[in-house]
């Protein structure tokens, strides 16, 4: 059996989650709308590709 031990709460680890879910969030979208627009800038933004990698969080 794998255990595993956090040093986090619980609710920051929840608050911890929410953010990277907001940054994929934003991501999606500003993909998406490059997208539509056919805008070829969606795969030189380095926020857009690996947006959980390109922050301090």
């Amino acid at each position: 059996m794998i255990r595993a031990r956090s040093t986090l709460s619980p609710s920051a680890f929840a608050q911890r989650l929410a953010r990277k879910a907001a940054r994929l969030a934003e991501a999606r979208a500003g993909a998406s709308l490059l997208a539509r627009r056919e805008d070829p800038r969606r795969w030189r933004m380095a926020r857009l590709l690996w947006p959980l990698f390109t922050s301090k969080d």
